[in-house]
């Protein structure tokens, strides 16, 4: 079952509080305002529905190298597309940086139940 539109804005207003908290979490990350974090977490979402698939069919050999670990390595750079879009207004110090966000953003996410498909 698909979602309803409520549940979609939902979704983008949690995802961008969990934007808004890593500017708490981690002194490297510079977010303007909460409208910002808004629209960098539908840009994520747009990003990891049409470009993620493509690196991650591009990357597939190495990440069957790593036994999976440079998918973290593909969003950390999904997420660094999303910085390079929103760059005044959403920066990130350094790409390493760049990934544990990814990390802990994919995380919360994941708890939160956001991005699911399914209700």
């Amino acid at each position: 079952m698909k979602k309803g539109i409520v549940s979609l804005v939902l979704d983008f207003v949690l995802g961008g509080a969990v934007i808004m908290m890593m500017s708490y979490f981690f002194d490297g990350v510079y977010v303007k305002d909460f409208q910002v974090a808004f629209l960098v977490a539908i840009v994520l979402a747009l990003l990891n529905t049409f470009i993620k698939p493509i690196l991650t069919i591009i990357a597939l050999p190495i990440t069957i190298t790593t036994l999976g670990l440079f998918q973290l390595v593909i969003n950390g750079f999904v997420l660094a597309i999303a910085q390079t879009i929103f760059a005044p207004d959403f920066y990130i110090e350094s790409f390493g940086l760049t990934v544990i966000t990814a990390i802990v953003i994919s995380i919360l996410y994941s708890l939160l139940g956001i991005g699911k498909i399914n209700e």
